[in-house]
């Protein structure tokens, strides 16, 4: 680990959705590549026991110890043991795996009581002075998993599509945010909510995004993430868009998103 930046902490942001295939990962993606691009560094935590960002970035790298090691409490593991380097100067990433499945306990009465949900909160402390952002990666529950990336956060960021499908999740979303917000982390806020997945083509989607604006008001994100080939080829690839494509318009949705999400970050603070 590099020396102390001075006065540096950085940004703590969960990405989360009840919903499968609603951009949560690749958020985590877009900012991290956002960071490359401009010298700021960026730890992505990876709790999706698919693991796709953790691939992504390390490829067969990725095996081993990993974010699992947080929630056993036979292991008292060291975070700076855990990071790993990856092709890209300023993105480091604790990766994921099957592994942690074991750990995604549903029931708060599982873990509520040995206070495994603030299992982060000191790790991501430690480590918070030699970053500008750290990603959580969530899976799509709400679990003892997801509870403790809630607790060691900052902010929550909410990715979903503009149909009845990809919004359902939200409230029960907005209902754990609350929960850990009184019991656990009074810092927590709600960064925003964020249409993914995109396609401006289609008619119903510019409907839904309208009634999902009026719904959320000022929480919801003026940038939209349209569903772009650009980016799949992107992830593909193994490159951030930024560096991929650096003059494409799937860039520009990047840099856009990532200035609105750092004005948010400076007003919420």
């Amino acid at each position: 680990m590099s020396e102390q930046t001075t006065q540096r902490r950085a940004t703590i942001l969960t990405s989360l959705n009840l919903k499968g295939g609603v951009g949560k990962t690749h958020l985590c993606w877009l900012i991290a590549g956002v960071c490359q691009e401009r010298g700021k560094r960026c730890l992505i935590l990876d709790l999706d026991k698919q693991g796709n960002i953790s691939t992504t970035l390390l490829g067969n790298a990725a095996a081993g110890a990993g974010t699992d090691s947080f929630f056993n409490p036979a292991l008292e593991p060291e975070i700076n043991r855990l990071i790993r380097r990856t092709a890209f100067e300023h993105i480091d990433c604790i990766p994921c795996d099957f592994s942690i499945e074991r750990f995604n306990l549903t029931n708060p009465g599982e873990w509520e009581q040995t206070g495994l949900q603030l299992t982060l909160v000191d790790p991501l402390a430690e480590i918070a002075p030699f970053y500008d952002y750290i990603l959580v990666d969530c899976p799509a529950d709400i679990s003892l998993i997801t509870y403790a990336a809630l607790c060691a956060s900052d902010f929550l960021i909410v990715p979903l599509e503009a149909a009845d499908w990809g919004a359902l999740g939200t409230q029960h979303v907005r209902q754990a945010f609350d929960h850990v917000n009184r019991q656990f982390n009074s810092q927590l806020q709600l960064l925003g909510y964020v249409a993914s997945r995109f396609k401006t083509v289609r008619k119903y989607q510019k409907n839904y995004l309208l009634e999902l604006r009026r719904h959320f008001g000022a929480d919801a994100f003026e940038t939209v993430i349209a569903d772009l080939a650009a980016f799949e080829q992107s992830v593909t690839d193994r490159i951030p868009i930024v560096l991929h494509s650096p003059s494409s318009h799937a860039s520009t949705i990047a840099r856009q998103f990532f200035d609105e999400l750092e004005a948010r970050v400076q007003k919420l603070r």
